[in-house]
């Protein structure tokens, strides 16, 4: 997966906790991007009219401005280890929330 995507969760009370998935992802030796295994999950609103930036910039500059741990949106970060295991980095999704997580990004 090389592009964030939206996906909504379906939490332990049945209700919908909505997320987008960004990839951390890495320049190869050809140029190309390249996915690390590691995903930042943020929180997200499906209906509020936005769309996800899947082109590259147009400019080169570096945006830090925020840290992720600073940022309210920020629900931690999943990193794959094997076809079984994954490590969750944060307190706000549940392990079946992970496990859904996980299971999309599979079939990606």
């Amino acid at each position: 997966m090389i592009n964030p995507v939206q996906l909504s969760l379906t939490q332990s009370d049945g209700s919908s906790r909505k997320i987008i998935i960004e990839p951390v992802l890495k320049s190869s030796e050809e140029n190309s991007l390249k996915n690390t295994g590691v995903y930042k999950i943020y929180k997200d609103a499906f209906g509020d009219e936005s769309t996800l930036f899947t082109e590259p910039l147009e400019i080169n500059e570096s945006n830090t401005d925020l840290a992720d741990e600073d940022n309210p949106d920020y629900l931690g970060k999943i990193t794959i280890i094997d076809s079984i295991d994954w490590r969750y980095e944060g307190d706000l999704l549940n392990t079946e929330e992970q496990a859904q997580v996980i299971k999309y990004i599979s079939v990606c």
